[in-house]
Formats: C-alpha cells, sequence, structure tokens
C-alpha cells in the first residue's frame, strides 16, 4: 500500500537517456476515483506541463519515478478528479472531513483519507468537481450492510469516528474534533519548487494554510496571489495552495 502523497514531488528519470524529464505535480483519476490514469509532470526547464500514463512507469522508488521511452504527452488542462481538498458528506450532509490523502494498491485506490476519517473507497458513492458523496449504491447496500466501513488504523489520524457496523449512514457515532484542522500536520516530503506557479494566482484558498512555526501563511478564502507563493516556498507549502485552492 502506498499513498498519494508518496507520489507527489517524487523525480521522473528517464532509463534510456539517464536525463531527470520532471517532477510529479499532481494525478489524474477516473471519475469515480476508483484508478489512478495517469500522473501530470511538471518540466522546470520547459516550464511546461505533461501527462504520464501510468501503466508506462516501468518502476519507481521512495524517490524517483523510472521511465523507458518517450511516453509524455502534453498536458491541455483537463479535468484530474483529485480528490485531495475535496470536502466529503453523507446522504445525510454530514461533513465526513476533507480529503488529505489516499492509500493506493498499485493504480487502485483502496481508501481515502480525511482529517476527520478513513473509509474505503467502494463507498465512494459520488465524486463531483468540488465534494465526495459517501454512501454504498442501493443495489449493494444488503451485501455491506454487515461490513465495517470506516477504519482508523493510522496513529498520526485524529480520533474521529467509526461506524457502527448495523448504522445507517444518518445514524454514524462521530466524536468530533474540535481543534481546528491545520494542513501542517500533514506528512509530506520536502520537494523541489515546481513550474507553472503562476496557474494558481488567482484560485480561492479552501482551508487555512499553515508553515512551520504554525505562523498563518494564507487563510480559508483568500486569493492566491504572488505574495502568498513566496510564503508557501518558504515554509515548503507550495503543493499544498495547490490541493487545498480551487
Amino acid at each position: 500500500m502506498e499513498k498519494l502523497s508518496d507520489y507527489i514531488s517524487k523525480k521522473v528519470i528517464s532509463l534510456q537517456s539517464g536525463e531527470l524529464v520532471g517532477y510529479v505535480l499532481n494525478a489524474m483519476f477516473d471519475s469515480n476515483v476508483k484508478n489512478i490514469l495517469s500522473f501530470v509532470i511538471a518540466d522546470d526547464e520547459s516550464e511546461k506541463l505533461f501527462t504520464l500514463d501510468y501503466e508506462n512507469i516501468k518502476s519507481h522508488s521512495g524517490e524517483c519515478i523510472m521511465i523507458e521511452g518517450d511516453f509524455l504527452s502534453l498536458y491541455l488542462d483537463e479535468e484530474t478528479f483529485n480528490p485531495i481538498g475535496k470536502i466529503v458528506y453523507d446522504a445525510g450532509g454530514l461533513n465526513l472531513g476533507r480529503v488529505i490523502d489516499v492509500i493506493l494498491q498499485g493504480r487502485q485506490v483502496k481508501r481515502i483519507v480525511t482529517d476527520k476519517c478513513e473509509f474505503f473507497q467502494r463507498f465512494v458513492r459520488l465524486s463531483s468537481k468540488d465534494y465526495i458523496i459517501y454512501g454504498s449504491n442501493i443495489k449493494n447496500d444488503r451485501k455491506n450492510k454487515k461490513r465495517t466501513i470506516f477504519k482508523n488504523e493510522d496513529k498520526n489520524l485524529p480520533n474521529a469516528y467509526i461506524q457502527n457496523i448495523n448504522a445507517s449512514d444518518s445514524q454514524i457515532n462521530l466524536q468530533q474534533n474540535n481543534e481546528k484542522f491545520n494542513v501542517n500536520s500533514v506528512s509530506t516530503k520536502p520537494y523541489r519548487i515546481l513550474a507553472n506557479q503562476n496557474s494558481i494566482i488567482g484560485r480561492t484558498m479552501q482551508a487555512d494554510l499553515y508553515g512551520y512555526n504554525n505562523e498563518i501563511i494564507a487563510k480559508k478564502y483568500d486569493i492566491i496571489n504572488q505574495n502568498i507563493i513566496n510564503r508557501a516556498k518558504k515554509h515548503n507549502k507550495l503543493n499544498f495552495l495547490l490541493y487545498y485552492s480551487k
């Protein structure tokens, strides 16, 4: 099992030339968030974005992705369907948190992690541009009724809630975490500043972003400008501007 956050900022290296192709900036999913289709690659030299299909990855490690052949295509600003930063609601309108990571097995999405809980991908009823709706499909309700839906095994996750096995969506036992969500608590690896940073200027922050010493970088609803980008660079939080804005 791997985390989507582990892929972000990885170097992409060509096995043919031995040269650096770029860095992973983002990931593209299918519309139901079941599988990763490709990665968005940033090239610092050309300041262009490319896509790399998942099946064209030869191998990868904790530091880099190896590719064999010229498989990069120009990124055309397509919808990525990346769930990071989206708020999850159940059918009753209960807020289940904002997505902070995705647990993967190969290219397949296994679990969705929010700042409040963690649940299996099969309980993604709908994923739209802004939100994810939690809940099993009606035809699968009986099949999944006696299965535990939520998992909270990661010690770094807040104690949020575990669904009673026989409870309906509207009967979830929720332990509210009253602490302000701080994206600084999300574990990330150091990354190189990525190209095409001007593409996020003008986007709106969807959550507060804090620096290393808990100082504010950007507040919720702030419009991203060059000053915010510079502060994010200083605290190694540039990727969060992409994830927590729209």
